[in-house]
């Protein structure tokens, strides 16, 4: 999915970018404050996990995600295998599982799946093209 996305004009930061001696959860917190969106991705094996630090990182990209107005684009969950997405909640009358998935595990469909992920990415509304054109700095 990293490299669909970058294929697809997208800008991707993931963990892994996390360079040794910096601080792990800041850094987290501090991608997920500059995202125009937050790809949060679920498997058989995320699910099965007792404890995961997915789910402190998803809380924190739903505190992010409850500063746009309802009917934005910040969080798209992506499944990797058939499982469930966590009701999470994301205000008092909506949960995570509400929001519309994307399955990129069947190889049947998956570049059609990817598509309609990186048009979500860009129906953001604060992608990093409209960052430049209507953000003033200070």
């Amino acid at each position: 999915m990293h490299d669909d996305l970058i294929a697809g004009g997208e800008s991707v930061w993931w963990d892994q970018d996390i360079q040794p001696g910096q601080d792990f959860l800041f850094e987290i917190r501090n991608a997920i404050r500059m995202a125009y969106a937050v790809v949060i991705c679920f498997s058989k094996e995320t699910a099965a996990r007792k404890t995961s630090g997915m789910f402190p990182e998803a809380r924190d990209a739903i505190a992010a995600f409850r500063n746009y107005p309802p009917g934005s684009i910040f969080l798209v969950p992506v499944r990797f295998s058939e499982c469930e997405i966590p009701s999470l909640e994301l205000d008092s009358t909506r949960t995570l599982d509400a929001l519309q998935y994307i399955d990129l595990f069947s190889p049947i469909g998956r570049d059609r799946q990817v598509s309609k992920l990186i048009r979500a990415l860009k129906a953001a509304p604060i992608t990093p093209r409209a960052r430049l054109r209507d953000v003033p700095f200070s």
